[in-house]
Parts: C-alpha cells; structure tokens; sequence
C-alpha cells in the first residue's frame, strides 16, 4: 500500500514539476517590458536609442509583409521580406538574441507575447533570408521566441515561423541588399537546382533555360534554399564561379554579381536595367530619359508585336521567359505605332557610340 501510494505521489510531482517546466506565464509577464503594441501586433525592442541605457526608447523589430505601419518613424525597411525597424513610443528593455546550437534543438521553445504564448520545438533551421525556421507548432507575429525567458533564440513571424539571430542581426546591422547573378531557378522533379527563368538583360549572362546548378563560389548547391543562401550575399561586382550541368555535360562558367533590384515581395522588374516598362499585351507603358542601345526609339504606346521574327507572348513573365532566350543578342523589334508597323534594332550593346540606332519601315 505504501508503495502504491508513493508511486502515485511520484507521478503528481513529476506531473506538476513538468506542468511548471513549460509554465510560460513569467516570460510572458517579460515580454511586456520589451514590446509596444502596433496595431493587433507588436513591435519588439532590439536596441537603445540611447548608448548605456537598459530603460529608454527603443529601436522596435516589426515584421508586416503585406502593410507597413502606421503613425511610427521607419528608421529602416527591407521591401523583399517585410521588415522594419521603428523608434518606439515607449521606453522598452531591449531583448538580448542567442544563436541557436545544437544541444537546445531538442529543449521545448515558445512563441511569447505578452498575453499570450504557445510551445513547441525547433523543426528546421533558417537557411537563408527568405527559408525561415520553423517550429512543430503556429508562432504568433512579431512574438519572442524562447526557452526561457533570458533565453531568446529569434521573433515569430506567423504560421510556424521565425526569424532567427544571424539573419536578424543582417537585417539590422547591414545595408539592404541581395546578390543576383541574373537567375531564378527551382527544385525539379529530379530535385535538382534548375534555371527557370533567365534576366533577359543581365550583363553578359551565361546561363540557358534547363542548366542544373551544381556550385556557386565554390559551394554546393544540392537545393533552391542553399541557392538562395550562397547568392544572396554575394559581393556586388565580384566576378563568381558557377558550376552548371547543361544537356549532360559539366562546364564551370563565371557570372559578374549584381545586386537584385525586385522579386519575393517585390514585383519582379527584369526590364529596368533597358529603361522600359510594359504591360501585359508588350505595350509600352514607360521609357526612360536613360534608356540605350535601341530601347531609346520606343514610345508610350508602342506594341511590340514579334522579336527576331517570332510572336511574342502575352503576359508579363511569359514574356520574360521568351525574352531570356536572346540574351547578349542583338535583336530586331517589329514595333505596332498607331497606323503603321516598323522594326528598330535594340540591345547593341557592342555598337559603337558614334554608331545610331537603326529604324526599318514595314
């Protein structure tokens, strides 16, 4: 009888001590003292605005995709993911971020706001700035996510996501930028990293539809996220390898970094570096005083009607895709001008600069 009445107590004490293990109430009774509501959300504190003082107005994280926030002075944003830093209204205790190691992979971690919190574990790490981690379970928007409540590991940026202390500490402490190397690929059906859509006017891009890309700058690149990694903080103007497999042969090409100018959040706009904008239908909708190499002659209105004797398609991206397969190539527009049709000559880029741009009547 005895024993069976200390295994009973045994296991309501294991309960309670488990039950209280991932208690995240007191954290939540923290959090309030470093985050300031924005809107149904919240801005986190990060750093003083004031050098060696723990209590003061804060610089605030806020993570908002879709809206930016309201009534806040925006001391820094990145349009392709979402982020901003504010100056807050309040006086905040800034948190303190950990990175994230492999013995706390296991540990219960929490998505913590000041009302509420809900625990889980890590499921995958982030892998670049747009692969976020994740948890096994929903994390709330712009909450803490922690094991305990000096322990902070990143913020929750909804679903199952967060963004964590080496990808945060990019975003605040570096200028915005993305490397591009005039690409966009995807996981085939092989699992292989494959060119899907090539930047048309990409300073002499190298790439073809279909190339599988095997390494970049000498890294492995087994899928789209590790892509995106290596990639996305390529210096701006270094001139890279790249690795390609192209219809089964192996070639190592080398490719001049640029910094990307649209995509993830951001619309992509492939035809900014030519000075024109169009609509779907290939209509110009926009020419700029710096446009060159041919793209000069267009006007607002022109239709653009076939490219080196082929139709052209309708629709932003199809036209892009079209577009990518004359790359580094000079090409004859046939251009649509209210009653009468004409071809001029564009991307010259190896024309000389005394040489003029030439029109053809139909």
């Amino acid at each position: 009888m005895k024993h069976k009445i200390f295994r009973i107590f045994f296991i309501f004490f294991f309960i309670e001590i488990s039950t209280f293990a991932y208690d995240f109430t007191a954290c939540q009774n923290k959090a309030a003292l470093s985050m300031e509501k924005i809107g149904q959300s919240y801005g986190i504190a990060i750093q003083s605005l004031q050098k060696d003082s723990s209590t003061s107005k804060s610089i605030l994280f806020f993570y908002s995709p879709k809206n930016p926030p309201k009534g806040y002075k925006i001391l820094k944003h990145d349009p392709f993911v979402g982020m901003y830093l504010l100056e807050s209204k309040t006086n905040l205790t800034p948190i303190t971020l950990k990175q994230i190691d492999s013995k706390m992979l296991e540990d219960e971690i929490a998505s913590i706001t000041p009302t509420k919190s809900v625990s889980g574990k890590i499921k995958n790490q982030m892998q670049s700035p747009i692969d976020f981690a994740s948890l096994n379970t929903p994390t709330f928007p712009n909450s803490l996510i922690s094991t305990i409540c000096e322990h902070i590991y990143g913020i929750g940026i909804g679903n199952n996501q967060f963004i964590d202390k080496k990808y945060l500490d990019r975003f605040i402490n570096n200028p915005i930028y993305y490397g591009d190397i005039g690409i966009r690929v995807i996981q085939n059906q092989e699992d292989r990293v494959e060119v899907s859509l090539i930047d048309p006017f990409f300073e002499n891009n190298p790439f073809k539809y279909g190339d599988i890309i095997m390494m970049v700058n000498g890294e492995a690149i087994p899928n789209v996220s590790q892509f995106n990694r290596v990639v996305f903080d390529l210096k701006e103007g270094s001139t890279i390898p790249v690795r390609i497999q192209r219809d089964g042969t192996i070639h190592n090409i080398s490719v001049k970094v640029d910094k990307r100018h649209g995509g993830m959040l951001l619309k992509e706009d492939f035809l900014w570096r030519i000075g024109i904008e169009i609509s779907d239908d290939f209509t110009i909708t926009s020419v700029s005083p710096n446009a060159k190499n041919g793209f000069e002659l267009l006007q607002v209105g022109d239709k653009v009607l076939k490219i080196n004797q082929n139709n052209v398609p309708y629709g932003y991206n199809a036209i892009i895709r079209f577009l990518g397969d004359y790359t580094n190539m000079q090409q004859k527009w046939l251009i649509s001008r209210k009653d009468f049709q004409f071809f001029i000559e564009v991307n010259q880029q190896k024309a000389s600069n005394e040489e003029k741009p030439t029109i053809y009547f139909w």
